[in-house]
């Protein structure tokens, strides 16, 4: 869901200045919520006839239930030194961004089957030098290949639609983790490949999912870093070539002033940018309903500033890496903190998007305060663990994380995987993952979708 990205800049003053917010929250004319936007929301108050036949989900890497299988089958699969025979969907050794091999999964396919549903990826790719491979149901080809562990579209028993793929972006394709290799298809063409597979149009027995953002916020972050230390970078590089004679003290002044006018210039730029993916991805939601679907429930982000990405910033990802000091975590109300910036993003994203369905036929699950309520009372969720990641980092991803690759060295086993919250800096546990499933089962409840 993001790269390695680390900030360490002179943020309170930018913050301060950012149009949308030093308090975290952006200010247009009126905020909507998540309680207005379910109040004034027009979607159905009973159930489907004849009850839900499909699950069709969209997003990045926290929906995505295997788009990525063929990665792990290259790491894990016959021919390694793992030897570990390919049978099937789920992949136990990989192919989710969680703990894989576990019986629970990724919170779509939960969700699916507590509504006693199937629930396959639409595509499972990954590119290699010689072009995109896909895997499907006799295995890799390098033809496109959709619905290989489903029925066909026109059978009206399809259960490939699962669409959201890690590293996806709301628009721009070129999500995290593309240059390796990810599809990273935007959910953009997710939506358009949905309707091109099914007729163009939803159709009311469908419980259609929307979860992304995620990536646009951590690539504006990023930015963020990259833009100062290029002005920075720049603003010194000049000011030397008309005076060499500089002195360290000198440089040191010219550097905090450009970082302190281009922090300011970058932060705005980077809210700007998460502003404008929630404007599109609320289009996108926009057009799911006029193309027929009737049950659509979209998710608030997490705030990412409470994943142990966030907690470790700005050490995470630093080059050198370092390592932070003991008991440092990085204080998310601290408006000099980059964390701070972290949650604002994320916080600027939701407000924008709430705004934008405000009166639409749609239902709102609000996944940042869930998250938050998880760090803050974390027995009351059965979890012991809401700060460590669960999976080896030699594991590089949870993608590739399994229950054979705890991280002992922090204390992880097998013993306390339904204890933890993260299995990697950003993505949940199984046991994480049915809790947004459970959550979204008991908010089907109150708005009527399902019987009590």
């Amino acid at each position: 869901m993001r790269n390695r990205v680390w900030i360490a800049l002179a943020l309170a003053s930018a913050l301060g200045l950012a149009g949308c917010g030093g308090g975290g929250n952006p200010s247009p004319p009126s905020l909507a919520s998540v309680a207005s936007v379910n109040a004034a929301s027009t979607a159905p108050t009973s159930p489907p006839s004849g009850g839900f036949k499909q699950i069709v989900a969209f997003g990045d890497s926290l929906s995505d239930d295997g788009a990525y299988t063929l990665a792990a089958l290259g790491v894990y699969g016959p021919g390694t030194a793992s030897n570990i025979p390919f049978t099937g969907l789920p992949y136990p050794a990989g192919g989710q961004f969680t703990v894989n091999g576990d019986t629970t999964g990724n919170w779509t396919g939960v969700l699916a089957s507590s509504l006693k549903l199937g629930l396959t990826p639409n595509v499972i790719g990954y590119g290699t030098p010689s072009g995109v491979m896909y895997l499907g149901a006799t295995g890799p080809t390098s033809t496109p290949t959709f619905c290989a562990f489903s029925a066909p579209p026109s059978s009206g028993q399809a259960t490939c639609t699962n669409f959201a793929q890690g590293g996806s972006m709301v628009s721009n394709a070129n999500g995290i983790g593309h240059s390796g290799g990810a599809l990273t298809l935007p959910v953009t063409t997710q939506v358009q490949n949905y309707l091109a597979q099914f007729n163009g149009s939803f159709n009311s027995n469908q419980l259609v999912t929307v979860l992304a953002g995620n990536n646009d916020i951590f690539t504006a972050l990023g930015t963020v870093s990259a833009s100062v230390t290029q002005a920075v970078t720049q603003a010194v590089t000049s000011a030397l070539q008309q005076n060499p004679s500089l002195t360290p003290a000198q440089i040191a002044q010219i550097q905090a002033n450009a970082q302190k006018s281009a922090t300011s210039t970058a932060v705005n730029a980077a809210q700007a940018a998460v502003a404008t993916a929630a404007d599109e991805l609320a289009a996108q939601i926009k057009l799911i309903t006029s193309k027929g679907a009737k049950y659509v429930m979209v998710y608030t982000l997490p705030d990412s500033s409470q994943t142990p990405f966030g907690r470790g910033l700005p050490y995470t990802g630093m080059t050198p890496p370092q390592a932070p000091p003991a008991g440092y975590v990085c204080d998310n109300t601290n408006t000099g903190a980059p964390c701070y910036l972290l949650s604002n993003l994320v916080q600027v994203f939701n407000q924008r998007l709430l705004n934008d369905l405000q009166g639409q036929p749609v239902k709102v699950l609000d996944g940042y305060s869930l998250l938050n309520q998880e760090v803050a009372n974390p027995a009351q969720f059965g979890f012991t663990n809401v700060t460590t990641p669960w999976c080896n980092p030699a594991t590089t991803s949870s993608l590739l994380c399994n229950v054979n690759t705890p991280y002992a060295a922090v204390g992880a086993s097998a013993a306390n995987l339904g204890t933890w919250l993260f299995a990697d800096a950003v993505h949940p546990t199984p046991a994480g993952y049915k809790i947004i499933a459970d959550t979204t089962l008991q908010a089907m409840k109150g708005f009527g979708w399902i019987s009590q």
